[in-house]
């Protein structure tokens, strides 16, 4: 608002915005004071805003909408005042800017163009702003969301984790209650047996009853303690993920070589070796003087070019053959008026009233008109055929030759900067000019050295991400394939882990004495700023390449599977509480659990551990 309020000659300049939640339209920039809200249906600017008409008071006071309640509030005292709406892109109304005292009379035309500018430019602004707050409080919102989901989550599982370990207990309660059920009434039976042994055979008949009584019910027992010890797991889902760990070091994204586009010598040089440099930074400029006159030379060898093609393709209308022409029609008017003369001689001979000698003359003159004759159209036949359509197609290759020459000088002249493409660090390239060479450096430029066409002036590494070149075996080379998931990380950079994928893998294996290996290339997408801190080119770093991975697999322990020949079973409980063998088919297994495609269902109860059951 300051530059509005120089530029336009204006005491003071405010912006108001209308706020769709309140109705009020505010000034989160007025100069001179704090916040400014003015209710719906009180001041210029809600009238403004409301009809959309401009609005010039050259005294403000004097206008009854204009209340003057931001004078007292402000101490500010308004004189004169303009006022108009400011439209989005769409067309719709969303704020009003007020310019207060102008200095020097009413706004010009040209001020008036200005201050219309300056409305685009602040309406784009405004709905800018207004879009990224929206999509801001939509991103907190869902971001809230997301964070009360996982929380509900959470909790669900752990209630459902609850509830299992409930079921689980109260389904081993049951057993024991019907265990201690069942005892209670064979010993309630085996001592009534017992009693009324006793009263008929006496006390030693009641001893043997008792002895007897004990054991079956010790056997009835028996086989309950069994079932109860088995230890039950329920079928969840689980990440499954298996990997190719290799080794390998950190290197920039990609290095790229900036050679010199022309001849020249280096007239300004703003880098250094090692240092480094953001996107479109100048990092060179050539003097362009020697590659300006070639330029300007082929551009007068094109003008000449063009006239000549011209003049070949007008040919048959040019002046030489317009000359011909003439000459030849000169030829042929005395061609036929010696012959009319000669026929008229020779009439007059006849009849004896010119002398013989006159007649010869006259012959020799027409035999002299009539070579002339023949002359001219054999030279018009020569300057006509003088242009071929080859020299013409000839002319036109030399035109185009010419013009791409000039067109390759005028992009090389646009080419005297050297810009850095993409941010990263400059470093030496790997071929460098031979030390010693005449007109040459010993690896480094600077300021005034003379660079030829295509010398590598620099390399640029880019370290907008990072790259990890490392090798793999023979024998996990068919399971690694282009665009492959990877995690990098390390021991210098550890806690990161930077995701990435496979951008290069040899078809050819390099040998060596011992097994022969295959270059890899790994390569991340663009890095925050506290990621690329944290590395360094040439650190090592560990790739771990995703081979499989399933975010939602069913997984059991790896006791509960039993491996039989070929085939696996698990034992499922069934209704009755009794472990049941299914054959299921097995995935990835890791250290403590397997995968299972098939064979159960989540929700299944089965038996942890294998190995206790027959």
């Amino acid at each position: 608002m300051e530059r509005v309020t120089e530029f336009l000659e204006v005491e003071r300049t405010a912006l108001f915005i209308y706020d769709d939640a309140t109705g009020e339209m505010w000034s989160p920039i007025a100069e001179g004071t704090g916040e400014v809200r003015v209710p719906r249906g009180r001041g210029l600017s809600t009238h403004v805003y409301e009809t959309g008409e401009t609005i010039r008071l050259a005294d403000a006071y004097s206008d009854p909408r204009f209340t003057g309640s931001i004078d007292r509030q402000t101490g500010f005292h308004t004189r004169d005042l303009h006022c108009r709406p400011i439209h989005d892109s769409s067309g719709r109304r969303i704020g009003v800017i007020q310019l207060l005292n102008r200095r020097n009379g009413p706004l010009t035309p040209r001020d008036e163009k200005l201050l219309d500018t300056i409305c685009g430019q602040a309406g784009a602004a405004i709905e800018n702003a207004q879009l990224f707050l929206r999509l801001k409080k939509i991103h907190d919102s869902e971001h809230a969301l997301h964070t009360a989901l996982e929380a509900k989550h959470a909790e669900l599982q752990q209630a459902f984790l609850k509830i299992e370990e409930s079921a689980a207990a109260h389904a081993l309660l049951s057993r024991r209650i019907q265990t201690v059920r069942l005892v209670s009434m064979l010993t309630g039976v085996a001592l009534f047996v017992a009693i009324g042994l006793f009263a008929w055979l006496g006390i030693g008949g009641r001893k043997s009853a008792a002895k007897s009584t004990s054991k079956p019910a010790a056997t009835a027992a028996a086989p309950a303690p069994a079932i109860a010890t088995i230890g039950w797991h329920t079928v969840a889902t689980a990440a499954v993920r298996t990997g190719i760990p290799l080794l390998g070091n950190i290197e920039p994204l990609e290095i790229r070589n900036l050679t010199a586009p022309f001849r020249g010598r280096i007239a300004e040089k703003r880098f250094e070796y090692g240092e480094l440099v953001t996107k479109d930074q100048l990092l060179a400029r050539l003097d362009p003087t020697d590659i300006e006159v070639e330029a300007r030379n082929a551009e007068a060898a094109l003008f000449r070019a063009n006239a000549e093609l011209k003049r070949l393709e007008t040919w048959a209308k040019g002046p030489e053959v317009a000359r011909a022409e003439r000459a030849l029609l000169k030829a042929r008017l005395n061609f036929e008026s010696n012959e009319r003369n000669l026929r008229e001689m020779d009439q007059l001979s006849k009849l004896g009233i010119i002398a013989q000698s006159s007649l010869e003359s006259a012959r020799q003159q027409f035999e002299t008109q009539k070579a002339d004759f023949r002359a001219a159209e054999e030279e018009l036949e020569n300057v006509r055929s003088t242009v071929t359509p080859e020299r013409i197609t000839s002319a036109r290759y030399d035109v185009e030759n010419i013009r791409l020459r000039h067109d390759d000088l005028r992009a090389k002249l646009a080419r005297t900067e050297i810009r850095a493409p993409f941010s990263g660090i400059v470093i030496l390239p790997n071929t460098r000019p031979a030390a010693g060479r005449s007109g040459g450096s010993d690896g480094f430029y600077e300021q005034g050295m003379t660079i030829n066409q295509s010398d590598i002036l620099l390399a640029i590494g880019n370290l907008e991400g990072v790259a990890v070149k490392t090798r793999a075996d023979e024998v996990d080379i068919a399971r690694i394939r282009h665009s492959q998931p990877v995690l990098i990380s390390g021991d210098a950079f550890s806690g990161l882990k930077l995701a990435g994928t496979i951008a290069y893998v040899s078809s050819q294996a390099v040998a060596t004495s011992g097994r022969p290996y295959f270059e890899l290339i790994a390569r991340t997408g663009r890095l925050t700023d506290a990621e690329l801190n944290a590395v360094r080119l040439g650190m090592s770093a560990r790739v771990d390449i995703t081979v499989y991975e399933k975010t939602a697999a069913v997984v059991v322990p790896v006791a509960a599977v039993r491996r039989s020949g070929g085939s696996a079973l698990v034992f499922r409980r069934d209704a009755k509480g009794s472990p049941v063998p299914v054959p299921v088919t097995t995935g990835v297994v890791l250290p403590d659990a397997v995968e299972i495609r098939s064979g159960l269902a989540l929700g299944d109860v089965i038996a942890a551990n294998a190995k206790q059951l027959p």
